[in-house]
């Protein structure tokens, strides 16, 4: 089983553009033709997964329909091609994570997170019961596997500080998109990278007892894991992006809301997409997945307090050069209201 954050997909750039003409020239489930609709291609920040709960209950149940969208859900070759893509305007949306919309910010991407698809963090220091990783502490001297991402290797920093512990000392390994086998072999100690409602629901199930450690309760301040970002630029100036964008999210919003009530029925709309996962296993990560997909202050909303709060912590930790307005990565404005 592999984490939405460490598989890479191959993908071809042919088999996009047919995924996408086939998208356009299709008939809609109302009898419509999807051409009469708005097209909106959406990249996701990996492989369909459950986390994109949300996204696919919403494509099943025809809330995007219903709002006159006609969505393409795309998977990248690359987990930095959603801020990339949608800031030239080769995609109209894409799925991010947090500190990856604050370091384009900082590095002068066109994007803006629009909306909080997981609103709570999930990466994980991780590790096998056998392990012997049970506090933070303990990762001083252990061999560390990482999918390689800079925010991996910067957290990492960071939990050494918060925790008093040589940063050096931690060994660091690109397993890649091998965070599973390198626990499972022990070809590592631990793990960070690896999400509880993916790795940690296969590691328990094979009875390995894995120990999860959030990065939240390590030293890194809570953030939301994955947002929806747009083309900020367009935002101001193109009226019709707008408004798609605002349909988008609230068509997102339906369907979150489907995945809430019904999980069962939003994961089966995964089982045909999600093709790196356990069928078995599938079921039991859309358990784990749902209450996370709850947002106390309504559907995708973002608290910019917290998000300022943020940005100064990556520019203490030097995961950042320089700060960045808050308003220039995060905006509510297009989200429907609570």
């Amino acid at each position: 089983m592999i984490s939405p954050r460490s598989r890479r997909l191959t993908m071809t750039a042919a088999a996009l553009t047919a995924v996408t003409l086939a998208a356009v020239t299709a008939c809609g489930s109302d009898g419509s033709s999807s051409a009469e609709r708005r097209a909106a291609t959406v990249l996701l920040d990996w492989e369909p997964n459950p986390d994109h709960l949300a996204l696919y209950s919403a494509l099943d149940g025809g809330d995007y329909t219903a709002a006159g969208l006609n969505v393409t859900l795309r998977s990248p070759s690359d987990p930095s091609d959603p801020l990339k893509l949608v800031s030239t305007g080769t995609v109209d949306l894409g799925i991010s994570y947090e500190p990856e919309v604050i370091i384009a910010g900082v590095e002068k991407l066109d994007v803006v997170a629009v909306g909080a698809l997981i609103p709570t963090a999930l990466n994980s220091i991780m590790a096998v019961g056998s392990a012997g990783i049970t506090k933070p502490a303990d990762l001083a001297g252990a061999t560390i596997g990482t999918a390689g991402l800079r925010t991996d290797e910067a957290f990492l920093d960071a939990i050494a500080k918060a925790n008093h512990l040589d940063a050096g000392s931690i060994r660091r390994v690109d397993v890649g998109a091998d965070l599973l086998p390198a626990m499972i072999s022990k070809k590592v100690d631990a793990t960070l990278g690896a999400y509880r409602n993916v790795e940690g629901v296969t590691l328990a199930d094979r009875g390995l007892s894995p120990k999860i450690i959030p990065v939240t309760e390590a030293g890194v301040p809570e953030y939301d894991e994955l947002v929806i970002v747009a083309r900020r630029s367009r935002l101001a100036s193109d009226p019709a992006y707008a408004t798609l964008v605002r349909d988008f999210l609230r068509a997102t919003a339906a369907g979150n809301a489907r995945a809430l009530d019904d999980p069962a029925k939003a994961g089966a709309t995964l089982t045909d997409v999600a093709d790196g996962y356990d069928p078995k296993l599938l079921p039991k990560m859309v358990q784990a997945t749902a209450p996370l997909l709850r947002n106390p202050a309504g559907f995708g909303r973002m608290d910019t307090g917290a998000w300022t709060s943020f940005i100064t912590w990556m520019r203490t930790e030097g995961l950042i050069k320089a700060a960045v307005p808050t308003t220039d990565v995060v905006t509510n404005d297009y989200l429907p209201k609570p």
